[in-house]
């Protein structure tokens, strides 16, 4: 049995084709999957669609490959892809078993397939067990073995059925799939990612699964679960001495989450010399200064955190359970320690003004961050802030479901209490280029830069914002 895994483009396909990305990475959970699958003689393969996001290519590799079953992981702004994109494959090859996995399937399961009859399978979360059981129950033809995969939500008599997911993987069985790594350094030149971090290869790599926060903005429930500092270490020194890799990304949800294991990770690279940089994502109230301090002796070089706004009634819509003052003191934390500070910001909250915005812009300013990513509010179905927006009469839940599937997620009214969407597109844009085109702001990253190469990315980075915007996908 062949299975092919695809990573589905987050824009349209047609503009996919000339998109540059703001923050690019490997596609490091599908070969996970693909590692357990190939673990049970399964044949395997993955096709990228942000390197290529032309159907057409898509199906010429399966009409080459002639997989059995087809599994798209796919972020949230790729609903629509997906239910477009498993309709072609359908409409061609009515065999093959269509799955979706990855953070799309926050929506609820029975919205998304009474929408798009092509999908058979979705799973919800982590994939390495349950979608190498589905793949081996359909290889077995048992169909009755369905019901005891945990988060997996198929057909019965045309009715979806979804099995609730009640256990989690032990991370400490997971391990890096070495040999399936990739540099990607050609597709990572002129993004952030490179800007902040210098020349690729950049490997993407796991310390812990889950997350142990509720912000209402995000569908992830699964719990935070540490993997062993001991392995994490390993899995560096190999693609460091295999692949010559120098620069890593930690892609937790919060990397300090767990500050005892964060201080352990820390101190075992130290006690074996690497001479790596990394980052990572985290929280301003998972940090302190001493923290912070041997982060950046162990090699941490950029910390990505989740501010999202500096009002505080805008976080706890958000549930962020944090307040200014951490962020403040976090940022400020940050820059002592030597590290650099890249701030999430979420723009246009329900009940934002665009005074609050202007403010939000103001202190991002004032605060010294490093770098910004800025985005528009959205309304994913499968959030509490989705349902709390149907619950306030704000959105139809129909209506809303609707645009998240079809790609149409702008128009939904979040902010047309105090905004209308065009005016919010303005404030995005201006947000941006007051932060990035501030005559100290390039003063101070030109005086950053190590050498040539970097100094011709933060120049080439700036001029984007020239002609396009920079916003942070889910």
């Amino acid at each position: 049995m062949k299975v092919l895994l695809v990573r589905v483009p987050i824009e349209s396909c047609e503009v996919m084709k000339y998109q540059t990305f703001s923050y690019f990475a490997e596609p490091t959970g599908l070969h996970y999957i693909a590692e357990a699958l190939s673990q049970e003689a399964i044949d395997v393969m993955i096709h990228d669609m942000f390197l290529d996001a032309d159907p057409d290519t898509l199906m010429e590799v399966i009409a080459e490959y002639r997989p059995v079953i087809v599994g798209f992981g796919s972020l949230i702004l790729g609903y629509d892809n997906v239910g477009m994109l498993a309709g072609v494959i359908k409409q061609k090859y009515p065999e093959i078993k269509v799955v979706v996995g990855g953070p799309c399937t926050f929506m609820p399961s029975q919205v998304m397939m009474q929408h798009e009859l092509a999908i058979d399978y979705i799973i919800k979360g982590e994939g390495e067990e349950a979608f190498t059981r589905l793949v081996k129950s359909c290889l077995s033809g048992l169909p009755d073995k369905l019901p005891t995969i945990e988060g997996l939500a198929y057909r019965v008599n045309g009715q979806v059925v979804e099995n609730l997911k009640l256990h989690y993987i032990d991370p400490a069985t997971l391990h890096f799939p070495i040999e399936r790594f990739k540099d990607y350094n050609d597709a990572m030149n002129g993004s952030i990612m490179t800007l902040m971090m210098g020349d690729p290869p950049i490997a993407f790599i796991e310390a812990s699964r889950g997350c142990k926060f509720r912000c209402s903005f995000c569908g992830v429930h699964e719990p935070f679960r540490t993997r062993p500092p001991e392995i994490v270490v390993d899995e560096l020194a190999q693609l460091n001495s295999r692949y010559g890799v120098k620069k890593f990304v930690f892609a937790d949800y919060s990397f300090t989450a767990d500050s005892a294991h964060a201080e352990t990770l820390c101190n075992l690279i130290l006690d074996r010399g690497l001479k790596i940089e990394w980052a990572c994502d985290t929280r301003v109230d998972c940090v302190s200064l001493p923290l912070l301090k041997l982060m950046k002796k162990a090699g941490c070089r950029v910390i990505f955190y989740g501010i999202e706004s500096f009002f505080q009634e805008t976080l706890d819509t958000f549930n962020k359970g944090t307040n200014v003052t951490f962020i403040k003191d976090a940022i400020k934390n940050t820059r002592k320690a030597g590290i650099q500070s890249l701030a999430y910001m979420m723009l246009g909250a329900p009940g934002e003004t665009r005074e609050m915005i202007m403010k939000n812009s103001w202190t991002l300013n004032v605060l010294g961050v490093d770098y910004a990513l800025c985005g528009i509010t959205r309304l994913f179905s499968g959030t509490r802030l989705f349902d709390q927006a149907v619950n306030n009469g704000i959105i139809d839940r129909d209506y809303g479901e609707k645009c998240c599937l079809s790609g149409d997620i702008d128009r939904m009214p979040v902010y047309d209490d105090t905004l209308t969407y065009w005016e919010m597109k303005e404030l995005e844009m201006e947000v941006v280029r007051r932060f990035y085109f501030r005559a100290g702001y390039v003063i101070r990253r030109i005086l950053s830069v190590r050498n040539f190469s970097e100094l011709q990315r933060v120049v080439k980075y700036l001029l984007q914002f020239t002609i396009k915007k920079t916003a942070r996908a889910c």
